[in-house]
């Protein structure tokens, strides 16, 4: 019996022996050494004291154990996977970050917000090199009229005069009541004078008949009555029920107004000015380091405070008159006089922004002002990618008309712009900004 224990113990352990040496798995199992399935079966078939039943049986607990392994690998995956925030494949989690790189920085509208933005396309063209001055606004040299008191009295300024009211030729401004002081009855005292000078001269042509008055006395009575005469029809026809009225010479817009109203004013005072607006002048404060440039000069455009748009002389019948060959006060500019026809009214006075168009760049691409946005300090446009969408695009820009801009880089023909609601594409771009990509889905 101990002899029979013996010998199955041997047989056992020779079997496990045997299994770990080949280091197989059966039937269609991997085999860690490169064996094939034949090499083992003629091993296996040289082992005579080897139990076939009992083969069987491990070649299958050696099955279940390699799944189990395998089963546990994936396991494992599947928590490293979970661990680092995916619950997909890596495959799928990078594609999905390439579609967000394609559409960052576009702005998707439906049809009828496309409808609504305008659009250029950049081209190649002619651009003219500017240069940015300041100027001013000033009347011409028969700009400006004086409007006076005709009589001493007291003044009262005109319904609806204003200061920077528009005013025409001949219109009352002024009304002075001449019943005062010295002044009181002017014409009365001038129908006492011409009555006395009309008698007067009526005596002394009878006595030149008798030849008791001499031509020459005859001449200077008749010289006197005639100014007497004058003098009458002048009050007359500037005074009326004691008041007599100031008018404007020229038309045009009050630029200033000199006296309060019921003020006492002297004869020949100036109580405000007039200024013609139908021609001005612009004064160019051109920097000295561009004196070379101001022999080829095309056309100066400018920008007031007061309005939006730009002007051009070359527009308003402007032309240069005059240029200064030193420079103004001591300064550090050189002044230079155009004068234009003021269609679009500007007003006399004014500080403007000027634009100094001299000679013409060649393949320079432009986009108009209103074109171009900025992003924390750096210019963008936005440009068409597709029916329903714009991309915003960094520029670089180079000179100014007041109207268009150069671009210098960021921009190539055939791009189509936005040249409106940029600044709602701007709000937009910004707005839908994709965020920060993260690993929990």
């Amino acid at each position: 019996m101990r002899k029979l224990a013996f010998l199955a113990l041997s047989f056992y352990i020779s079997a496990i022996l045997t299994n770990c040496h080949n280091g197989h798995s059966h039937a269609g199992h991997d085999h860690e050494h490169g064996h094939v399935h034949s090499e083992y079966e003629e091993h296996h078939d040289e082992d005579e004291d080897h139990d076939h039943h009992h083969h069987d049986h491990d070649d299958d607990d050696h099955d279940d154990h390699d799944d189990h392994d395998e089963r546990k690998n994936n396991s494992e995956d599947r928590k490293s996977n979970v661990a680092n925030g995916h619950s997909h494949t890596e495959d799928f989690h990078n594609d999905d970050e390439e579609g967000h790189k394609k559409h960052e920085g576009e702005v998707h509208l439906n049809a009828a917000d496309i409808k609504k933005i305008s659009t250029e396309t950049a081209a190649f063209s002619e651009f003219s090199h500017v240069i940015v001055a300041t100027g001013e606004i000033l009347p011409t040299t028969k700009g400006e009229a004086s409007v006076v008191a005709p009589f001493s009295g007291i003044v009262s300024i005109a319904s609806g005069v204003t200061m920077g009211g528009k005013v025409n030729a001949g219109q009352v401004l002024f009304t002075i009541s001449t019943n005062v002081g010295e002044a009181s009855d002017l014409v009365e005292k001038a129908t006492i004078e011409l009555e006395a000078a009309r008698r007067e001269y009526e005596r002394d042509l009878k006595l030149s008949e008798e030849m008791i008055v001499s031509k020459k006395e005859l001449n200077e009575c008749k010289e006197r009555y005639e100014q007497a005469k004058v003098k009458h029809a002048n009050l007359a026809s500037k005074i009326s029920s004691g008041k007599a009225t100031s008018k404007s010479q020229i038309a045009g817009f009050v630029k200033s107004i000199n006296v309060s109203d019921g003020a006492f004013v002297n004869a020949g005072e100036q109580l405000a000015v007039v200024s013609q607006n139908d021609k001005l002048m612009l004064q160019v404060k051109l920097p000295q380091r561009y004196h070379k440039s101001a022999s080829s000069i095309k056309t100066v455009k400018f920008r007031t405070a007061y309005a939006p748009e730009v002007f051009a002389l070359d527009k308003m019948d402007g032309r240069q008159v005059s240029q200064a060959i030193t420079t103004a006060d001591g300064g550090y500019y050189i002044p230079l006089l155009f004068e234009f026809k003021n269609i679009n009214n500007v007003m006399s006075g004014t500080s403007v922004e000027c634009y100094v168009v001299t000679k013409e760049k060649k393949n320079v691409i432009t986009v108009p002002n209103c074109a171009i946005a900025e992003d924390q300090g750096v210019a963008q446009v936005f440009v068409k990618k597709h029916e329903d969408a714009f991309k915003k695009q960094f520029v670089t820009l180079g000179e100014t008309d007041g109207e268009r801009t150069e671009v210098l880089s960021g921009l190539r023909s055939g791009d189509i712009v936005a040249t409106s609601d940029v600044a709602r594409l701007h709000l937009a771009s910004s707005s839908n900004a994709i965020p920060a990509h993260t690993h929990n889905h």
